[in-house]
């Protein structure tokens, strides 16, 4: 609907201090809410971002715990980690991490609708697979314990103080 040059040339117009009513008018923008999740994917993702199609994306488990995974080992904040992944809503890893620790993500959440008798049985490298995420969940879940605690002993310490 909009080409990629007019909505740079909007976020443009707008980071310069144009005012988002005229900037509207100008590029027939019905909504401000438009002008301003340009801006967001330009910062976040660069010229490109603003070619992202607007579709649901399915990622999978894998893809999602590497994700986990990685912010944890960075000490990465969510915008950080959904540029990274070019995720387009870092609100999304959040839910990821929160369906993790509650024990909501798992492997068998594929999108499959029937499982034969020949599928249930699980093979030496789907165990082996199960048993790595596994070992990734006790690992997350370990370094956010000894985050909270660490977070206890200091609120304890500025009580004391």
């Amino acid at each position: 609907m909009f080409s990629k040059e007019n909505k740079i040339n909007a976020v443009l117009e707008l980071t310069s201090g144009l005012p988002q009513s005229i900037i509207m008018k100008k590029y027939g923008i019905k909504g401000s809410a438009t002008l301003y999740e340009w801006k967001r994917r330009l910062e976040q993702f660069g010229v490109e971002g603003l070619s992202l199609n607007h579709r649901k994306t399915y990622f999978d488990y894998s893809f999602k715990m590497k994700v986990i995974k990685w912010r944890l080992d960075q000490n990465a904040s969510l915008p950080i980690t959904a540029k990274q992944f070019r995720i387009k809503h870092p609100a999304v890893i959040w839910q990821w991490e929160r369906a993790l620790e509650q024990g909501r993500l798992n492997p068998n959440q594929r999108r499959s609708n029937t499982m034969s008798d020949s599928n249930n049985e699980k093979s030496k490298k789907e165990l082996e697979e199960e048993n790595r995420e596994l070992r990734v969940k006790l690992a997350y879940l370990e370094k956010l314990h000894a985050l909270v605690q660490k977070k206890k002993a200091l609120k304890t310490r500025k009580k004391h103080k």
